[in-house]
């Protein structure tokens, strides 16, 4: 076989090469058969579908949901009956996936991270931790992994691990090659038109809510409808984020790499709704209901499978499903001539959290009324929750060497994906990852039944951590067993702790609705499975609700808390002061809740307002800490050795000021801008002195020096404050190659524009 690689192009030689290098090294050993290159992977992330939601999920039991591309994909691969998602919600399940870790260690605890935790009302006897709402933007995420091993990455539609900015970071800031960054624009001018008339459809795809409400907008046959429905596809509408992956999809299939494509569709989370008006009487008429023409609850019970919004809603993702899944049968695949592409690709289909039951749904008058949506039965309860129904998931997995009509009893996790795409892309295991998950390659293949870490020994534990809203909550999964911990009573209303034996010796089930608490019953199995998940909570520092001192009622504890007795800053350092006499508890840790656009001229081009945490030193009854460079306001979170929380000022309960208002604008003593500023000078003179050594222009660096230090010598007012936080910012990281230019706290927000 001979080429004349001169008479080619550059793409065409690559090809070339990297076929005879493959086949080389295939023909190894193995005669004239040549082996499959690397597979590709596509990752469908659905949004709280709830295992029950599935067809071939229900054991037999009628479902008036019809998902037949889901019950096909299991038929031709292998569906795992105890399969998890790492929290009950959103945000933090999907930044375990990214980062093959669990929420403590990620940071990403609940959905309403980078806000400044407080009661929920004053009947609430414990507060929420602070948590991040986004993971770090240097992350090891899967994308660069995965980049690193040469695949090309594309994620699509939803991510819901960046800060609250206005969706940044985004994908792309977390090492995905394709996919959408400021203005939800995708970064492909061959795929993507920046000036499209549809362009929101186009984004959202059929999840966008219907206006004014979800008796309007059905998709319609008109071409100009961004939905329109298609006559040769059943009438099925249109979905913009659909036809993206798929063009994506044929696109990269030319080129030499394996490819990744992690789609996440909004469906079905609510509102809930459906633009399938074909399906929607579909199932109206399975109902033996109307097609409603007012708006009110479809469901008003508590139980079954009774909502046609709902229904419809899951059949379009199954939809969705068969049109991804029948685009890589149907489709040659390049890389392995003779062969379609779903021969050489792994498909995977799971969830971020178990399905949820309930939500509020508009009357005709305006208000809202009690909608159930779906039912987890025979799983307890749902999303938000760490019972079975909020936890565990749908998840299968079709691919080679995969058997088909295949069905695995092994515990797995959403945190076992990054492994286990890094063993089917070839790469090396990396403990600088600290991954939590293990690789399930040899339980996909058939080689083994149980999930193993990488040193070989078999994992038989899984662990849950909540300890947010009103279900604050941590669990642990081991084998049969399942232990409930309620780490906020008089919160979550459940008993502290819960032990359910969820299966039997040989596997079947044996109390998957944890209806009977058998933690009194067996005080052994109670005493291992807590002393391992205290253990855990320790090991991964996680973070724990803190008691409530302006609660209401009577709590233990709460006449010891400790009273603030001043506050102040000496330079770039705060601080707190707190009374302890009179036998009053001494504080234990703390730590400094700090925002760096807590100010409308700061928060141009930012989006929302977003808090961070920064370490704290307890110096006896003096706590204190170096204000992060650009800090415009703090608040110090003291813990004591009784569990109560301490601010350095008083906090309002959410009840009172609610969550549409900024943390900033309630404030009244919260270090405002001046050590924020002077810690910003101090960053600045040290970037000035490396960049003096390495020979780069510091003009424009010394002007905003000498501006700050003239502004901090003046009353803290915002609007000259905040503009001399900004230049010294603004400079420090023009000068590309220092230290000081890469610091978080200067990165936090995409300023470029200014």
């Amino acid at each position: 076989m001979k080429f004349n690689l001169n008479v080619l192009t550059v793409i065409q030689q690559k090809r070339i090469l990297t076929m005879l290098a493959v086949t080389s090294a295939a023909l190894i050993g193995a005669g004239s058969v040549m082996a499959a290159p690397r597979p590709n992977i596509v990752h469908i992330f659905t949004d709280d579908l709830g295992q029950q939601d599935v067809e071939c999920y229900r054991g037999g039991r009628e479902s008036l949901y019809e998902t037949p591309n889901m019950n096909k994909l299991a038929a031709n691969g292998m569906r795992f009956t105890h399969a998890y998602s790492p929290s009950p919600t959103c945000a933090p399940s999907r930044s375990a996936f990214m980062t093959g870790q669990y929420a403590p260690r990620n940071g990403i605890l609940h959905v309403m991270g980078g806000l400044l935790p407080r009661p929920l009302a004053p009947h609430y006897n414990h507060v929420a931790p602070f948590y991040s709402c986004r993971i770090p933007v240097d992350a090891n995420t899967i994308a660069r992994t995965l980049s690193q091993a040469g695949y090309i990455t594309g994620h699509i539609k939803k991510m819901h691990v960046g800060g609250r900015s206005g969706g940044y970071p985004y994908p792309l800031t977390y090492g995905f090659d394709f996919s959408w960054g400021k203005h939800h624009d995708y970064n492909d001018p061959e795929l993507w038109d920046k000036k499209m008339k549809h362009k929101l459809e186009y984004t959202n795809g059929l999840w966008l809510p219907m206006k004014p409400n979800r008796l309007h907008g059905f998709a319609t046959s008109d071409p100009d409808d961004p939905f329109r429905t298609d006559p040769k596809d059943d009438d099925r509408p249109f979905d913009g984020t659909v036809d993206l992956s798929l063009r994506w999809m044929e696109k990269v299939r030319h080129g030499d790499q394996p490819f990744f494509l992690n789609y996440c569709t909004s469906l079905v989370h609510g509102p809930v709704s459906a633009r399938d008006r074909k399906r929607f009487e579909h199932y109206c008429k399975k109902l033996g209901i109307p097609v409603p023409t007012k708006l009110g609850s479809m469901n008003k019970t508590n139980s079954g499978q009774l909502n046609p919004y709902y229904a419809t809603m899951v059949d379009t993702t199954d939809w969705i499903v068969g049109k991804l899944v029948k685009y890589l049968e149907a489709t040659d695949d390049p890389r392995n001539p003779g062969h379609k592409l779903i021969e050489n690709t792994y498909v995977i289909l799971s969830t971020d959290n178990g399905g949820c039951t309930a939500i509020p749904a508009k009357t005709e008058s305006g208000g809202v009324e009690y909608e159930h949506i779906t039912d987890n039965a025979p799983l307890r309860e749902g999303k938000q929750t760490l019972y079975e129904g909020g936890v565990r998931i749908p998840f299968i997995v079709r691919g080679p060497k995969v058997k088909n009509n295949s069905v695995s009893g092994a515990i797995v996790s959403l945190i076992d994906l990054f492994p286990t795409f890094m063993a089917i892309a070839g790469a090396e295991e990396d403990p600088q990852l600290e991954l939590d998950g293990c690789n399930i390659l040899p339980v996909l293949h058939g080689a083994d039944a149980t999930p193993r870490f990488t040193n070989g020994t078999p994992r038989k534990s899984l662990y849950f951590h909540y300890p947010v809203e009103t279900p604050m909550a941590s669990a642990i999964r081991k084998e049969n067993w399942k232990l409930y911990l309620n780490i906020g009573p008089g919160v979550n209303p459940h008993p502290v702790i819960e032990l359910f034996k969820l299966t039997n010796e040989d596997g079947s089930d044996c109390d998957v609705g944890e209806k009977n608490n058998l933690a009194d019953a067996e005080p052994a199995k109670t005493a291992e499975l807590l002393g391992e998940l205290e253990a855990w909570l320790a090991e991964q520092n996680a973070a724990m609700p803190y008691k409530n001192p302006q609660f209401d009622g009577a709590l233990e504890g709460k006449d010891q808390v400790a009273s603030v007795a001043s506050r102040g800053s000496d330079g770039g350092t705060v601080y707190v002061t707190v009374d302890t006499k009179g036998g009053k508890t001494p504080i234990e840790s703390a730590i400094l809740i700090y925002t760096t656009n807590g100010s409308d001229f700061l928060r141009m081009n930012t989006g929302s307002e977003e808090w961070f945490q920064a370490p704290a030193l307890v110096k006896g009854n003096r706590i204190e800490a170096e204000a992060p460079p650009g800090m415009t306001h703090g608040v110090f979170y003291l813990r004591d050795a009784n569990n109560f929380l301490i601010t350095s000022e008083s906090l309002p309960p959410v009840s009172e000021i609610n969550y549409s208002h900024k943390d900033s604008t309630y404030l009244k003593d919260a270090y405002f801008y001046k050590p924020g500023l002077i810690s910003m000078i101090k960053c600045g003179e040290s970037a000035l002195t490396h960049a003096k050594q390495q020979a780069l222009d510091v003009t424009a660096l010394t002007t905003a020096l000498q501006h700050a230090t003239q502004t901090a010598a003046t009353p803290v007012s915002e609007e000259p404050y905040a503009k001399a936080i900004r230049e010294v910012r603004k400079e420090i990281r023009a000068l590309k190659g220092i230290p000081e230019a890469e610091l978080e706290a200067l990165n936090y927000f995409p300023v470029t524009d200014w």
